[in-house]
């Protein structure tokens, strides 16, 4: 056989993603406040979904 081709497998404990499309005008903004807090965009996110979460768990 010339090709060893394996079965797609699917990824079990895959961890889910939030994306979403700003402008450029946010998108540097987002980057800035970042910067001011010595973190990256991707910890800034996960921590204003935690404190929206927080903030808004009577309502979920």
């Amino acid at each position: 056989m010339l090709l060893d081709v394996k079965e797609r497998t699917q990824k079990v404990d895959a961890t889910p993603t939030l994306q979403c499309r700003v402008n450029d005008f946010t998108f540097e903004k987002f980057g800035q406040l970042s910067e001011h807090y010595k973190c990256t965009k991707a910890e800034l996110m996960r921590a204003l979904i935690k404190d929206c979460l927080k903030r808004h768990k009577e309502v979920l």
